[in-house]
């Protein structure tokens, strides 16, 4: 059986095995993935097992109380929201108790409609406040992306390219060297299509042990309730992005395991989080980048030819700096201003003598290595003064200075 919707996980404890045993039954029946907890230690136990979306806790227990549990998963996993039960409630209980962060309290006897309606307002609070955090920093990335800067035809034809595939779900291969700002136009295809109001989720596959790129990705639901030593316990970055745009950057380092299942979910849309559980089925635009050329990811072998055929029909390059360094200007400037907004500074640009010599540099290391140098220039210099040529690294002179000099 294939589900649509991420696996929802609740810890239920209580003193009582009978309370325990008739929650836990119509919160599964209602598609919940409940752990049960007969004490308040045993509760705090399991928050080192697994991560839950929701706790519903006794209040008053044997040993540690459900006050205690509170805090516990606070500190642990401080997006956990917390019901407290009780059948003691008072103003100072229930002041104690929302002053520690619990969600919400409720009365004893129980009602199971009631139960549930609050568990089910717990779990949506949580993933709201969940997404505001990562949406802060894509609203700041949004922004950042409303403009590209640069005026030559090699942009221009990059800009016109990107806005045509945008609104079309296909998979996306951005291929360009390192520091051309690969991530920015992964983001730029994001908000120009009609996935823009969701989540644009980066994975950054290089440099990452393996599996803990595929607990990132994959999730780690610790289906089984053994103690676990994951990175990324719960839900993984897949699950995060669905409805959204994956954005894998340097994907062919991801290793052999993580690119198969990134190949079958293009071809049947599910993934399966961990073993002993269901299917979830996605709806996510996978986009992702290299700095190989695609003949190269070809020849080694290392991603499976199906999904690089998956892949191919969305190339778009994205050229060297060195291709059009009649932009240099424009970013200089460009960047100048991030600068004075960061440092609250009032920089006023640039010398020609300054710009004649960047202008004509060829930056190996592209956009990113022309930021570099305008926030280092910018962190020296003082406040009303522009960058002149006597600021520019010696390094840079020197490349500049090789580059064009006679052979010999």
């Amino acid at each position: 059986m294939t589900r649509t919707n991420p696996l929802k996980r609740v810890l239920v404890v209580d003193d009582e095995p009978m309370i325990v045993s008739l929650l836990s039954t119509i919160l599964r029946e209602k598609g919940w993935d409940v752990t049960e907890a007969q004490s308040g230690t045993d509760g705090i136990d399991q928050l080192d097992r697994g991560r839950f979306d929701v706790i519903l806790t006794d209040l008053v227990m044997p040993g540690d109380s459900g006050i205690d549990l509170l805090r516990a998963a606070k500190e642990i996993h401080p997006d956990v929201e917390v019901i407290l039960m009780t059948g003691y409630a008072t103003a100072d209980t229930a002041i104690e108790a929302m002053r520690n962060g619990a969600f919400h309290y409720i009365m004893k006897p129980l009602k199971g409609e009631e139960v549930v309606n609050l568990v089910e307002k717990a779990y949506s609070q949580g993933q709201l406040q969940r997404e505001n955090r990562f949406l802060k920093s894509e609203i700041r990335a949004a922004h950042h992306v409303q403009s590209v800067v640069g005026d030559s035809e090699a942009v221009l034809r990059l800009i016109a390219t990107l806005q045509g595939i945008a609104d079309v779900d296909d998979p996306v291969l951005l291929v360009g060297e390192r520091g051309t700002g690969r991530g920015f136009f992964a983001r730029f295809v994001h908000f120009n299509s009609r996935r823009s109001s969701e989540l644009c989720v980066p994975v950054h596959c290089s440099g990452v042990a393996k599996n803990a790129l595929m607990e990132e990705l994959f999730g780690n639901p610790c289906a089984t309730g053994e103690r676990t030593t994951a990175l990324h316990p719960g839900p993984g970055k897949m699950e995060l992005a669905n409805h959204g745009t994956l954005y894998l950057a340097d994907f062919a380092e991801a290793g052999g395991e993580v690119l198969e299942r990134m190949d079958r979910f293009l071809a049947d849309k599910t993934i399966v989080p961990g073993v002993g559980t269901e299917e979830i089925r996605l709806d996510i635009r996978l986009i992702a980048s290299t700095a190989l050329p695609f003949e190269e990811l070809s020849r080694r072998g290392n991603v499976p030819p199906s999904l690089l055929k998956a892949l191919e029909p969305g190339i778009v390059r994205i050229p060297a700096l060195r291709e059009h360094l009649g932009d240099v200007p424009l970013l200089l400037h460009h960047f100048l201003q991030e600068a004075n907004r960061e440092r609250k500074k009032a920089l006023r640009g640039f010398t020609s003598s300054a710009l004649s010599s960047l202008e004509t540099y060829e930056w190996p290391g592209n956009a990113r290595e022309l930021r570099d140098f305008v926030r280092a220039v910018a962190g020296k210099k003082k406040q009303g003064t522009m960058v002149d040529a006597s600021d520019i690294p010696s390094e840079i002179l020197y490349r500049k200075l090789r580059k064009h000099s006679p052979q010999t």
